[in-house]
């Protein structure tokens, strides 16, 4: 009886810790939204939407550097592999992934911003289900176990700016199977045990320049010196990975051609025991167009251009020297686009050796036309090439002229104040004594004028001018805003009384066409007609002494 009771009793613990294991892993599955939280002391911030299942970091500069592999740092740490995360998204502006950023998080995908120059230690290691690791072209530094045993990734491009690559960096990532480098010629250290006991990775193209660190490829003991018999590395003959091949006894195959794209340079060297390697830049053009290959540098080298490297091929174009006491070349040929073509680059002896590079660029012949610049204009030239018709706009020349801006408005009392701000229109501007323009029905104008000009003037029939000396910024710029305008003295006698009043008074109706210059002068409200409004308001500001350009004081 009491072994059955037992037993009875065991069948409740277990089945009481299977239902609270279940409801511990039910509450740790993140169902509802996070907003934007600061990640430690930084300007940089994560927020997760629950619906899409992503977690977004933004902000400015770098992220902590500080985190550790726990809930103290990672604050999705309880969640991140419990199917809550299947997006991350790094938005533009975080410049660094601190240290355990990502680890262990089981997401689908990784979007990283431009912006983007570092990733940590451990910072994206253990990742399980994503395959595609896009590194943007700004990535610089990949620390040591940056992508420690994400044994999920398979494929992964190192940008060209990328000149460091850690220790363990990509070690134990089981099914990384394609490798490349953008730039077969970067100058990039790779650490020790970079890449190792990567099981699916068969071939790599190592740059000619790569700095090599001991058990970085193709090992997977490091105790017992055994490299993967199936691995082949494709490397350039005296480079460092070439000695790291011959010295480790792996597998290698020299190579001698490498793809160049438009706008790309590319650095190269020619040593005392391979001045004799030819060196192989394969090219497709992306449109038809004249393209331009050079060398630069101290290493005396000339350039074939073909279409095909076998014996068909047809040999285009050739150049030793841009100039004779130079040592190096410039091909300029026009391309059809979608055809790949092939420069080869010889060296010309071995008393010339050491370091130079190539460059390849879509060429231009522009003829130039200049547009001189106005008093309102900016001035520019334009080239256009004669090769494509392709037409931009350069060197651009300030205009001339100062642009003066302004509004008129009413003063509706003696003491300068406008508070309806009634715009004053068909008001004459001038300039050094020269009548430019009148102010526009809203009482704005715009006018550019010389420079040199030293006054400008605002004058009406029915009041005393206002004079303004001329000024300008640093953009040719002279902005007015609000110009207050006095404008009630009708009977142009230099008074405003009832005789002023008494024109008002007259005008009463609606705007004859023959006197709407003066019907709208006195029509303040702007309604269309004259009436008992416009005599209120004008009654309003009656005046005893004669009026001079001292009422605007």
């Amino acid at each position: 009886m009491k072994k059955l009771i037992s037993v009875f009793m065991s069948m409740i613990i277990a089945l009481a810790i299977f239902s609270y294991t279940d409801f511990i892993s039910f509450a740790l599955n993140q169902t509802e939204d996070i907003e934007r939280t600061r990640l430690g002391a930084t300007d940089t911030y994560y927020s997760f939407d629950a619906k899409t299942k992503t977690l977004t970091i933004s902000g400015v500069g770098d992220t902590p550097s500080n985190f550790e592999n726990d809930n103290a740092s990672q604050p999705w740490y309880r969640w991140r592999s419990d199917g809550s995360i299947e997006h991350v998204v790094v938005e533009h502006g975080i410049t660094s992934l601190g240290k355990y950023l990502f680890y262990g998080i089981k997401a689908l995908d990784f979007s990283l911003p431009s912006t983007l120059r570092s990733i940590g230690s451990y910072a994206m290691g253990s990742l399980s289900l994503v395959k595609n690791i896009n590194l943007p072209q700004s990535i610089v530094t990949i620390s040591n176990h940056a992508f420690y045993f994400s044994t999920s990734v398979e494929n992964v491009n190192i940008p060209s700016a990328v000149n460091e690559i850690g220790d363990e960096a990509f070690a134990n990532c089981l099914s990384l199977k394609n490798l490349t480098f953008d730039n077969p010629y970067a100058q990039i250290s790779i650490g020790k045990k970079a890449f190792f006991y990567c099981s699916s990775l068969k071939t790599v193209t190592i740059p000619k320049q790569a700095k090599l660190g001991s058990y970085s490829f193709a090992f997977y003991s490091a105790s017992k010196g055994s490299v993967y018999k199936d691995f082949i590395m494709n490397i350039y003959r005296d480079s460092p990975a070439y000695s790291y091949a011959v010295n480790n006894n792996v597998r290698y195959s020299l190579i001698n051609k490498s793809v160049i794209n438009s706008e790309q340079t590319i650095n190269c060297s020619y040593y005392e025991n391979s001045y004799q390697d030819k060196m192989i830049f394969e090219f497709t053009a992306p449109k038809s167009h004249y393209y331009k290959f050079y060398s630069s540098g101290l290493v005396d080298v000339d350039c074939i251009l073909t279409d095909s490297l076998d014996t068909s091929g047809e040999i285009l174009a050739q150049n030793k020297d841009i100039s004779p006491d130079d040592l190096n070349f410039a091909i300029n040929y026009f391309l059809e686009a979608g055809k790949t073509y092939y420069y080869t680059v010889s060296c010309f002896s071995h008393t010339s050796v050491g370091d130079f590079s190539v460059t390849m660029i879509c060429n231009h012949n522009y003829e130039s036309v200049v547009t001189p610049p106005t008093l309102s204009a900016d001035g520019y030239t334009t080239y256009t090439c004669t090769y494509c018709g392709e037409s931009i706009k350069s060197d651009f020349v300030k205009r001339t002229g100062v642009m003066i801006k302004g509004k008129l408005v009413l003063m509706e009392s003696p003491d300068g104040s406008h508070p309806n701000n009634y715009p004053v229109s068909d008001v004459f501007i001038s300039v050094d004594g020269k009548s430019i323009t009148v102010s526009g029905e809203d009482g704005g104008f715009e006018i550019y004028v010389p420079a040199s000009s030293k006054q400008l003037r605002i004058y009406s029939d029915f009041s005393a001018a206002r004079e303004f000396e001329i000024f300008f910024d640093e953009n040719l710029d002279m902005c007015l805003d609000d110009i207050v305008y006095f404008n009630l003295d009708y009977y142009k006698d230099g008074y405003v009384n009832a005789k002023d009043f008494a024109v008002i008074r007259k005008l009463y109706g609606k705007y004859p066409q023959s006197q709407e210059f003066l019907y709208r002068s006195v029509d303040y409200n702007r309604d269309g007609v004259i009436d008992y409004d416009d005599f209120k308001f004008a009654k309003s500001f009656f005046t005893y002494g004669k009026i001079t350009e001292s009422i605007y004081d």
